[in-house]
């Protein structure tokens, strides 16, 4: 059976079943994770003028991500909407860290509020 998921035909649709499944806690801040070290790889490759170092940023992306659905076990395909998932992720990726920001700081001056 297919996951409704992947039968989605906007990216609002794509998106409210995104958030479904990663809903737990656990699950999204390894998103997180896993964005972040893309991230990270591809920054050091700028920086250091090693391209190829930004070609492990999807692969270590989808290792830490998967990993996090696999341990609950649920499988995404995020090759089979490669865009919507990149920006489903990045858009997981700034609520979640939102979500860990402490009150005190978030209610700061240029802290956005959630």
């Amino acid at each position: 059976m297919t996951d409704p998921l992947y039968e989605t035909t906007t990216f609002d649709a794509f998106w409210a079943r995104y958030l479904e499944l990663h809903a737990e806690p656990f699950v999204a801040r390894m998103h997180a994770v896993a964005t972040a070290s893309a991230g990270a790889l591809v920054a050091t490759a700028i920086v250091t003028g090693q391209p190829w170092i930004a070609l492990l940023a999807p692969v270590v992306d989808y290792a830490i991500a998967q990993s996090s659905h696999r341990v609950r076990g649920v499988k995404t395909r995020p090759y089979a909407r490669p865009h919507w998932h990149l920006r489903a992720e990045l858009r997981l990726f700034a609520r979640t860290v939102r979500g860990l920001v402490p009150a005190s700081v978030a209610g700061s001056p240029g802290v956005p509020r959630r």
